[in-house]
């Protein structure tokens, strides 16, 4: 985790001005995964929160985003530049190790899946 501590900053500071990530793909996620008004949404490894502000803000005030992230670098960045907002909560967690009571329409995952070890569960 150390390593996504020291990186978070250089990351933001690339992706988060020009508002699009790598490849374009913070835009294309988004619309592809169709996030409506409204709607509930999780991040899981949302980094400085890039593509959870995108998806907050195709919620709306009726919607609810959560963005989770093993990183508490990343997890500061993302609430400061992201500012307090009553729809928009992040979460310093492992993504593989936690229980979630809360239901969501749609979880979103941006470049981060392959890193989970994905343990087989005995």
């Amino acid at each position: 985790m150390k390593i996504w501590n020291e990186i978070a900053p250089r990351y933001h500071k690339r992706w988060a001005s020009a508002n699009q990530g790598p490849f374009q793909s913070t835009s294309k996620l988004v619309e592809l995964v169709n996030v409506n008004n409204g709607d509930s949404v999780l991040d899981l490894a949302c980094g400085t929160g890039v593509v959870t502000k995108k998806i907050r803000d195709k919620v709306g005030a009726k919607g609810y985003v959560v963005g989770a992230d093993a990183s508490i670098t990343a997890i500061k960045i993302a609430k400061k530049w992201n500012g307090v907002k009553s729809n928009l909560n992040f979460i310093n967690i492992d993504a593989e190790k936690f229980n979630f009571y809360h239901e969501f329409d749609i979880i979103t995952c941006q470049y981060a899946l392959f890193f989970f070890l994905m343990h087989k569960k005995h």
